[in-house]
């Protein structure tokens, strides 16, 4: 037996295992009460969300959805963490951190719906234009990172290490709101960023900062933003937790379409969500695989993000280098009986067997 065949065993044994959590479909119906909270940082990304609450499709699902803005992932963590909400736009590696307890917020998550794929690019400023051409030559620069639990974070770490630097001794990641990126790329504070729409078109609009790379260039459909619920809570509504997610998978289907494009940008762009100007969607939400929406949430991609938190040693606590443990993080934070079967992905340049995580990778000393 291969050590792939042995760990699929081990997962398929934690599948069956107590978790702190336990697939939607299993929770019996019942009459949704009461008006839900749902927060969310202000990026395309929320897009699903945003055309579930302004198209009605909560309503339709018989749940009563009221929507809070944050400024940044700090201030709607913090709310979360401390009961304030119980269901949240969160970066795709939020829940896995949460989970883990590498950081004060300890609070039993699981990631119950992928916003999206794709949507996220590196920024430079354009004084590094025609100077800059591999990642080598980020060395000594500072690069603006939404937070440091993201798949921006987690990504750029991978890429600028697949070429030969040290994220934290050879450069800095600083980080930032996704709001405030474009001014400090503006005034010089900073060398770049990696964020979402629509500070990339923002920053290309302005003529502040060009496109070094979309990062679907380094990892081909890759996930981003998702829904994430408080587990105690997801299982005491388990109604609410349906028809979320059930409105959820209506607006994505709506931001997808790309006829409709317009349309979604007029909604996203007004002062009641997003608060940009509409022309800035425009090209994300038109142009093939710049950014998608409501992909399955991608087991695979969830292992290698809780991977990237033990490789980088990320948080006050260390997540324990090993697979076993690596694998349990996964499992319990996907909510569903982990599959067995998934197949190695690629990133940046590089095969990662996801029932094996710690065979690709060194951990960061």
């Amino acid at each position: 037996m291969s050590r792939r065949q042995a760990l699929a065993l081990t997962v398929m044994g934690m599948a069956m295992l107590p978790l702190t959590s336990c697939a939607l479909s299993a929770a019996q119906p019942r009459k949704p009460e009461g008006t839900i909270t749902i927060g969310y940082v202000p990026i395309a990304c929320t897009a699903p969300l945003i055309l579930a609450d302004a198209q009605g499709y909560f309503a339709d699902h018989n749940v009563t959805v009221s929507l809070r803005k944050y400024a940044g992932w700090a201030d709607l963590w913090s709310a979360y963490a401390t009961g304030e909400i119980h269901v949240a736009h969160m970066l795709a590696p939020m829940p896995l951190a949460i989970n883990a307890g590498v950081t004060n917020a300890a609070r039993p998550t699981e990631l119950v719906f992928t916003q999206n794929t794709n949507g996220q690019a590196i920024i430079l400023a354009n004084t590094h234009r025609n100077v800059v051409t591999t990642a080598v030559d980020l060395r000594g620069m500072t690069i603006g990172i939404p937070f440091e639990f993201s798949v921006h974070s987690l990504l750029l770490r991978d890429h600028l290490t697949a070429h030969g630097l040290d994220p934290d001794r050879d450069l800095e990641l600083r980080l930032l709101r996704p709001a405030d990126m474009v001014a400090q790329l503006q005034i010089g504070t900073i060398d770049g960023f990696i964020g979402p729409e629509p500070f990339i078109q923002r920053a290309i609009t302005a003529g502040s900062g060009y496109v070094f790379t979309f990062t679907h260039e380094l990892w081909p459909n890759h996930p981003c933003c998702a829904i994430a619920m408080a587990t105690d809570w997801r299982q005491s509504h388990p109604a609410e937790a349906i028809a979320i997610t059930q409105a959820l998978a209506a607006g994505a289907q709506a931001a997808g379409n790309h006829d409709h494009a317009a349309n979604t940008a007029h909604i996203l762009g007004s002062e009641q969500y997003l608060n940009q100007p509409e022309k800035l969607f425009i090209p994300a939400l038109q142009e093939p695989d710049r950014i998608n929406f409501g992909t399955p949430t991608d087991h695979a991609a969830i292992t290698w993000m809780a991977t990237q938190i033990a490789r980088w040693r990320l948080g006050n606590n260390a997540l324990d280098w090993d697979d076993a443990t690596i694998l349990r993080l996964a499992t319990n934070t996907v909510g569903d009986s982990y599959n067995t079967t998934i197949d190695p992905i690629t990133v940046n340049g590089q095969p990662f067997d996801p029932l094996i995580p710690t065979a690709t990778y060194t951990a960061h000393p």
